[in-house]
């Protein structure tokens, strides 16, 4: 079994992410396309009851509220490795994760119970379009398979109900990318019985960055993925009289990925181990995410290109990849709109 990170970590983390190496081993990597073109099969439900035995299904809720009070970056670990083996089930972890964490931040405990075994999951969908009594999200990961949807207004009001109640889900059928999250567009009424709390600047910039390191990570997850793939393939493809990994292209290629992944990997753990940092940090995550994303989908690209014609066939499993680092690219703002972002927070300094 071969560790995503395998140094500079202490025993504890490095225990976590043997035991998530394991169930990606074990559960995901040969159900990667059950998973993409399954997903409404219950293959889905399965995979993420047997996370939730490893706690990653209430790990950013605090131990006194029943979770596993994981700190950022452990679970930035967890979902690494996990997005290596599916970024679609990593982005129903995330999003269930996150809702949890707001409904706690918001004061709204008593909606954690049922959702903290794994026996269900919960999805957040922000940002939300708001006009009048109505907030739509355009795309929410987890969203068709959630037992409670969470949802929250720019200015911090939570709200949480359970699809039909004042909820309407529809399913997103054949996403480009993040197949296995089951992905729905979410419009819900935003009446006083649906408020679950508030959340004050401080958990409004919270929430972000826990969502942006959370895309950080399943980049990086992707990326990882993509080198590995590419790399074994180059190691047993016979080309121009020698395998094509002794190649120079390939070779740049190659390096290319592992520097990107390298560095990314770096600036992340610098990140979540710093604390809060406030506005600042949150300029360097969201800076940190169009970084790790673009990588993505370059890995993801040059992998392709790598595997010549049959990267583009499903039974190699790279297009896969490149689909879902486009989808970590665009969620859950564009490239662009991300990068005039930080234009924003910088003039806030």
């Amino acid at each position: 079994m071969r560790l995503t990170r395998d140094v500079n970590l202490d025993e504890e983390s490095r225990m976590l992410c043997r035991s998530v190496a394991e169930f990606r081993e074990q559960v995901l990597a040969d159900r990667a396309r059950d998973l993409d073109e399954e997903a409404s099969s219950g293959v889905v439900e399965d995979a993420f009851k047997r996370a939730a035995s490893l706690g990653l299904a209430a790990a950013l809720v605090s131990e006194e509220a029943g979770g596993q009070g994981m700190d950022s970056f452990s679970f930035c670990l967890a979902l690494e490795e996990v997005a290596q083996g599916s970024a679609g089930l990593a982005a129903v972890l995330l999003a269930h994760n996150l809702a949890l964490w707001a409904l706690e931040k918001a004061g709204a405990a008593r909606y954690l119970e049922p959702l903290l075994s794994g026996d269900a999951w919960a999805a957040a969908g922000w940002p939300l379009d708001v006009e009048d009594a109505r907030a739509r999200a355009s795309f929410v990961p987890g969203g068709s398979g959630a037992s409670l949807l969470v949802m929250g207004s720019p200015e911090g009001e939570v709200f949480a109900a359970a699809p039909g109640d004042g909820v309407s889900v529809e399913e997103i059928e054949r996403p480009m990318g993040w197949r296995a999250s089951r992905p729905a567009t979410v419009a819900l009424d935003l009446s006083a019985s649906s408020r679950a709390g508030s959340l004050d600047d401080a958990g409004l910039i919270g929430l972000e960055r826990g969502m942006l390191a959370g895309l950080s990570s399943m980049a990086l997850g992707i990326s990882r993925h993509a080198f590995e793939k590419a790399r074994a393939y180059a190691a047993e493809r016979w080309q121009a009289c020698d395998y094509i990994i002794n190649h120079q292209q390939m070779r740049l290629m190659l390096g290319g990925m592992l520097a990107g992944i390298e560095t990314g990997e770096a600036a992340l753990k610098q990140l979540a181990l710093q604390g809060d940092g406030g506005r600042s940090a949150l300029r360097a995550h969201r800076a940190l995410k169009i970084l790790t994303c673009g990588n993505a989908m370059q890995a993801a690209l040059d992998g392709v290109q790598m595997h010549g014609g049959y990267g583009y066939m499903r039974d190699y499993g790279m297009e896969l990849l490149m689909r879902d680092a486009k989808t970590c690219q665009v969620y859950p703002r564009s490239p662009q709109e991300e990068t005039l972002s930080l234009l924003e927070l910088d003039q806030d300094r």
